[in-house]
Formats: C-alpha cells, sequence, structure tokens
C-alpha cells in the first residue's frame, strides 16, 4: 500500500473538523457546510504538502489555546498524528492474524501460562511447552 506513503494523516484539527461536520450535519440547513468540512478534513488527512498542514495545525492551536486560556485550560502539545502508513501496516497485521487463527489454535500452558501455536485439523495430540517442558493433551 505505497499509496499512503508520505501522506500526512489525521491530526488534532482533522479530528475537530469531523466533529464540527457531523454537528452541523444534523440540520437541513448547514448540511452542505458539514459535507465541506469533512471533505477538508479527508484533503488534509491524504495530502503529501506536510509543511502547509502544520501550519495549519499551529494556526489551530494558537487559536484554540487563546480561545480554552479564558477558561484556564490548554491543548496539550505532543499528540502525535495518526499516520496513514501505520494504518496499512496495522490492517495488514490484522489480516495476518485472520489466516493464523484459521490454520492454528492458540492455546495456554496449564503450568507456566505460555501462548502455544498448534496446527488445526490434527485431532488430539500431546503438546510440549517449549518455555517449561511440561507435556499435556489438548485437541486441535
Amino acid at each position: 500500500m505505497n499509496f499512503f506513503k508520505n501522506t500526512y494523516g489525521f491530526d488534532m484539527f482533522s479530528v475537530f473538523l469531523i466533529l464540527l461536520s457531523s454537528i452541523f450535519s444534523i440540520w437541513d440547513f448547514t448540511k452542505y457546510l458539514g459535507l465541506a468540512l469533512l471533505f477538508f478534513a479527508i484533503y488534509r488527512a491524504f495530502s503529501k504538502d506536510i509543511y502547509r498542514r502544520k501550519m495549519e495545525l499551529n494556526k489551530f492551536t494558537s487559536y484554540a489555546n487563546k480561545l480554552l486560556g479564558k477558561f484556564g485550560k490548554k491543548l496539550p502539545s505532543s499528540v502525535p498524528n495518526l499516520d496513514l502508513n501505520s494504518l496499512s501496516v496495522a490492517i495488514n497485521q490484522i489480516k495476518l492474524s485472520m489466516a493464523q487463527k484459521r490454520k492454528y489454535k492458540i492455546i495456554k500452558c496449564p503450568s507456566c501460562k505460555q501462548k502455544l501455536r498448534l496446527p488445526r485439523k490434527r485431532g488430539k495430540i500431546v503438546v510440549t511447552c517449549k518455555k517449561c517442558s511440561n507435556k499435556f493433551d489438548s485437541r486441535t
């Protein structure tokens, strides 16, 4: 999935825009504004102009901190972006775990609680734990 490579991803401003768009989408007379905000948030996430997106985020945090400063609050400064490239890695890991669940059965050793991976459809087998060398029967 090289499509997500070097994209900006979702940050605090994008999440704010999505929440604002969902609020505006409730009423008929503001639903087009909500839709425009949603498209802008998605555009920001898939944008490859990272410098401009960071400048937009800095402006948003400065305005938000001015507004929240009146109430004695402040936005956290170290909130990481949700990188879309890491999202594709997470999707691939989920696919791999689903494929392994079809091929293998995961059980725990009764003595040391170590997770063991057994091949499916072998019937009743004797399993030896690699960690504690305990032998026990299990059905796969």
